[in-house]
């Protein structure tokens, strides 16, 4: 790659960390390309990119950035995800490395800060947002819903 193709990777990577809220560090050694096709499918509607990028360019596109503490994971051939959703983006890549384990997380960030392999693993296991406003519309109906029993079965008698 020459200097000026060099140059233009590494701007338009700083462009797109700029949009991000999240960005996750996995290595990715031994998998095919359909397997990869299908990641880049299920992360497409929620990241802004998933891309294997040569280390030194992506450390020069972190470097004085804000997720420029994601650099020390960057010591093997990896794959950079950065997300949209981080916490859609955390449960995608963690599935995917529980069916493919040639695919390892090393590691991420988000608003919290710099995150190893557990944290995102333990982001990875929390309820959505969907699941979670459900569980909340459940809890509120659910009194009302008991009345409205009561009261028919009361009727009856």
């Amino acid at each position: 790659m020459k200097k000026a193709e060099k140059s233009l990777l590494i701007a338009d990577v700083q462009a797109v960390l700029a949009e991000s809220n999240g960005i996750f560090i996995a290595v990715n050694n031994g998998l095919t390309v359909r397997e990869i096709e299908s990641l880049r499918i299920e992360l497409r509607p929620i990241s802004k990119m998933f891309r294997v990028v040569k280390n030194r360019l992506m450390k020069r596109a972190l470097d004085g950035g804000r997720f420029a503490g994601v650099s020390d994971f960057l010591k093997q051939p990896t794959a950079v995800v950065l997300a949209d959703d981080p916490y859609a983006c955390a449960k995608v890549i963690f599935n995917f490395a529980q069916k493919h384990p040639k695919f390892a997380i090393l590691g991420g960030q988000m608003d919290v800060g710099v995150m190893d392999m557990d944290a995102i693993v333990e982001i990875a296991k929390m309820p959505s947002l969907f699941e979670i406003r459900s569980t909340i519309a459940r809890i509120l109906v659910e009194p009302g819903s008991r009345l409205a029993r009561v009261s028919a079965e009361y009727g009856k008698k």
